[in-house]
């Protein structure tokens, strides 16, 4: 029986399934001298053939993970935990509760630092072209490297301000799609990637020999995230800017470090704390945030604090150029509003004037009615006057010859 296989498969995304393998990798490795990456299959079938003291095999087990950090051993015992139940093996949770107050602390051993924004740009002047789009676009996005590396080139807007990603749910630790943003230094870092991209993807596949890689590949970077792990580790030393923390070895600076640049820059710039965490892509906010705000919302905080995520342009510059416009912006208007109000009290008076005049004409017009009236009236007197002229100068000429 396939009992890993059968495992693994309750899973859908790809990193969780690569996490929960070499986690039952460890466990055998720490149980079984001969256990391999290419033997997990045997190893858990003589496992679960044996007569053996599980509570024992877990406590062996953590010791072997000495030296991890606490959230990984704890993720790991789940990740095992699991794997036994779904073979049938359930242990009391009281041996588990003890398991797990054996753990010290709660957070990540490797001190994680977050560059300045000169720290990255010197960084990034040491990658290539793809090395300098994906950074940039982390950086300003806020996405995970594994979110950034499944995007296909149809998930891209760059034709919107700013440019824009709907990043699919497939592809999402959450499995729900959301929208990033990308400041115009990454859009132009992309624009500039996608017009070798073609050719970059064939040379990739003229050298790969293990494994046939497709000409075919939708995603906006073609390659793993083992291959940007390398383009960051040589950046860092090229720049100088390696250092390990003492208690893991761990580089202090690494891609995720991006994201909490990205929180920490947008944070300082005002922007709502619930917005930055949903457009990184924390499920906690999502549903709010996406309630609350519409895209054009969104687009305009994240325009509101782009500068803060500028690492080639001066951001202090920036701001001070925002500023200036806005100010030069604010003064136009204000003069567009008193020029606006001067008219309107014009226009006002000449209505006023327009309707005394009209007023005026009516009371004319009536004058001249009545002035005709009285005209006509004058015209039938002296026409009756007139008439009684003729008839009294016939009787005085009648009088007359008699």
């Amino acid at each position: 029986m396939s009992k890993v296989k059968n495992f693994l498969e309750n899973y859908d995304n790809t990193g969780t399934r690569k996490n929960l393998w070499n986690g039952l990798n460890k466990y055998f490795q720490s149980i079984y001298e001969e256990a391999t990456s290419e033997n997990l299959e045997e190893m858990a079938d003589k496992y679960f053939s044996e007569k053996r003291d599980y509570e024992k095999d877990i406590q062996t087990f953590l010791k072997s993970l000495n030296g991890s950090a606490p959230l990984t051993i704890k993720l790991k015992l789940s990740n095992i935990k699991t794997f036994l139940i779904e073979n049938d093996v359930e242990l009391p949770e009281k041996f588990w509760k003890k398991i797990r107050r054996r753990i010290k602390g709660s957070r990540a051993l490797t001190l994680d630092r977050i560059p300045t924004s000169s720290e990255l740009k010197k960084l990034l002047l040491h990658v290539p072209i793809h090395g300098k789009a994906v950074f940039l676009c982390l950086e300003s996005s806020g996405m995970r490297i594994g979110e950034m590396l499944k995007s296909n080139i149809d998930d891209l807007y760059l034709d919107e301000n700013p440019a824009r990603i709907q990043i699919r749910g497939e592809v999402t630790k959450s499995g729900n799609s959301r929208h990033a943003f990308f400041s115009r230094e990454a859009k132009e870092a992309l624009v500039e990637w996608l017009k070798v991209r073609k050719e970059y993807l064939r040379v990739a596949a003229a050298k790969s020999h293990m494994y046939e890689k497709s000409l075919e590949d939708s995603r906006i970077f073609p390659f793993d995230p083992s291959t940007a792990y390398s383009i960051w580790k040589k950046a860092l030393h090229k720049s100088g800017l390696n250092g390990r923390d003492k208690s893991t070895g761990r580089e202090k600076l690494h891609p995720h470090v991006l994201r909490k640049f990205f929180r920490t820059r947008l944070g300082a710039a005002g922007i709502p704390i619930d917005v930055v965490e949903a457009l990184m892509g924390h499920e906690g906010y999502l549903t709010e945030v996406y309630r609350r705000y519409t895209i054009e919302d969104l687009r305009e905080f994240y325009l509101k604090g782009e500068s803060a995520l500028l690492v080639f342009t001066d951001a202090a510059e920036v701001t001070k150029l925002r500023q200036e416009v806005e100010e030069y912006a604010h003064k136009i208007q204000k003069e567009v509003d008193e020029r606006n109000k001067t008219l309107q009290t014009l226009v006002n008076g000449l209505t006023t004037e327009n309707l005394d005049m009209k007023s005026k004409v009516a009371k004319v017009e009536l004058e001249n009615m009545e002035i005709k009236k009285g005209n006509l009236e004058t015209k039938a007197e002296l026409k009756e006057l007139s008439l009684t002229v003729r008839s009294l100068v016939k009787k005085l000429e009648k009088l007359t010859e008699a």
